[in-house]
């Protein structure tokens, strides 16, 4: 567990710690210091890409430069690109989300989307690189690519991102208001599979903690959105991939229990193909397994309800790099990040093509 503390209370929780014989390193010492050196003002950004621009993966862009972003990708190839709001954020600002398909209708689907919390950049330069690569070179890829349709979506939580970039890099949730305040709703504790299960930190009935779930599920227009057009859109989804960061971590359901899910081999051999394939691109070693296992309990998450409630048999959730960086990930490493886990949606795009689907064994009906 990471925790943030105020300077002049560091010896007195330290003090804590060791009397408890807990261990501990400090890690960070300066959060603040580094928060100035990652500070990203909007305004030294333009308005809009240039018609022939394109993203380069040194920088972390706002939200309207990745929207920018997504309308020149359909602009250039309008043929398999297109992009659609699925919905409406708290505030008001579209959820967009863009589809790459050769609109062959045996496709089955694949949904990956990032940033549901709001401080966790990298997802958003990495979908984004992910969705330059296939749509830049769709003629020339693969079959495991070609015969599915990508949906993806950069940014879920547009406000509480939009909120980062100019008021607090550390907002982790929407924006979401109770009793006319704005304290904000853990939009990965918002889904119906599982929802209310804890009431400490794996799903919060406190609304000033960062876990807060909500009043009920998909109480918020963003886990909404996706619920809508995964559950009514018709579309044969057989991935899931949601992007979130820092732990280096490739993980699927369940996030609520230990208990093994009843594809848990099947599961497990997909995120060893990714993880394989991020270690053969950049050397790093990304854990594999189960949510709870790996990381901590948590209830209302979107891959238990992909998983659970939406039958999707490939469900995952990729925690990004850094953990020597926690959130304030180098621009340095945009890059390397992004080409890791391209190498990692190409292993599982390939896996699931060649796994047959008879072994998915608790939804026989699955698409």
């Amino acid at each position: 567990m990471d925790i943030r503390v105020k300077p002049n209370r560091i010896t007195q929780i330290e003090k804590l710690l060791k009397d408890r014989n807990i261990d501990f390193e400090t890690s960070v010492t300066d959060t603040d210091l580094i928060l100035a050196r990652v500070k990203c003002p909007i305004s030294r950004f333009p308005s809009k890409l240039s018609e022939k621009g394109s993203f380069n993966w040194d920088d972390f862009y706002p939200l309207h430069m990745v929207y920018s972003f997504m309308d020149n990708l359909e602009a250039h190839f309008p043929s398999i690109c297109t992009v659609s709001s699925i919905g409406r954020s708290v505030e008001g600002r579209d959820i967009k989300m863009l589809k790459i398909s050769n609109s062959d209708a045996s496709n089955t689907g694949v949904w990956i989307d990032a940033t549901i919390h709001a401080r966790e950049w990298v997802g958003t330069c990495v979908i984004t690189f992910v969705a330059d690569y296939i749509a830049r070179n769709f003629i020339k890829l693969s079959k495991s690519f070609t015969n599915k349709d990508w949906y993806l979506v950069p940014v879920v939580n547009p406000d509480g991102y939009h909120h980062t970039h100019t008021k607090d890099r550390m907002w982790r949730k929407n924006r979401a208001r109770v009793s006319n305040t704005i304290v904000g709703v853990d939009l990965n504790r918002n889904f119906a599979h599982c929802w209310g299960r804890f009431n400490v930190d794996g799903s919060s009935i406190d609304p000033n903690h960062q876990n807060f779930r909500g009043i009920e599920p998909f109480s918020e227009p963003e886990a909404a959105a996706i619920k809508d057009l995964i559950l009514y859109s018709g579309i044969p989804f057989k991935i899931f991939i949601t992007l979130h960061a820092y732990s280096e971590v490739i993980a699927f359901p369940w996030c609520y229990t230990s208990d093994p899910c009843a594809d848990y081999v099947t599961l497990l051999e997909g995120a060893t193909a990714m993880a394989k394939a991020i270690y053969e691109t950049t050397g790093r070693m990304y854990k594999v397994g189960n949510f709870k296992d790996l990381m901590y309990m948590a209830a209302g998450t979107s891959i238990d309800w992909s998983y659970g409630t939406a039958h999707i048999p490939y469900s995952y959730l990729l925690e990004l790099r850094s953990k020597n960086h926690k959130f304030l990930l180098p621009k340095s490493e945009i890059k390397e990040c992004c080409q890791e886990v391209l190498s990692a949606v190409k292993a599982l795009a390939q896996y699931v093509d060649d796994k047959k689907c008879a072994n998915c064994v608790i939804y026989p009906n699955r698409r």
